[in-house]
């Protein structure tokens, strides 16, 4: 099964730290739909849920580092998409698009799961500055 949405990717034990970020630094609207990410919906798996599986693809000896690169990684890309269509930088056929690539490294490759997580980052902070 292919991921067809990115939706959040926070850890549970730190989901207290980014909510509190959150609620910091976006609007009403946009913590609704930075949740929405998170936890994703009947139609599309969270970005919580796609942090486990490509977690549990991973090597042993990576999965601590890929969960918290992930959760980070997470955070930039739910803040963005949260805002207001009109000004955000990550849409949501770019979420569905970076899904799909992450998904592919973990059932070709496992062990390229962190060179995935690595050039997805490098695209966001690019778009994002």
């Amino acid at each position: 099964m292919r991921v067809r949405h990115i939706f959040y990717a926070v850890a549970v034990l730190q989901l207290g730290i980014f909510s509190t970020v959150s609620a910091e630094s976006l609007s009403p609207k946009e913590q609704a739909w930075f949740e929405t990410f998170q936890k994703g919906t009947i139609y599309a798996k969270g970005w919580r849920e796609i942090t486990a599986e490509l977690v549990a693809k991973a090597p042993a000896e990576i999965k601590c580092d890929l969960r918290q690169r992930l959760d980070a990684l997470g955070a930039k890309i739910g803040r963005e998409w949260s805002k207001n269509n009109t000004i955000r930088k990550i849409d949501s056929a770019m979420l569905r698009q970076w899904g799909d690539m992450l998904e592919e490294a973990a059932e070709r490759e496992p062990e390229k799961i962190s060179q995935a997580v690595d050039n997805l980052d490098r695209k966001v902070l690019a778009l994002l500055n």
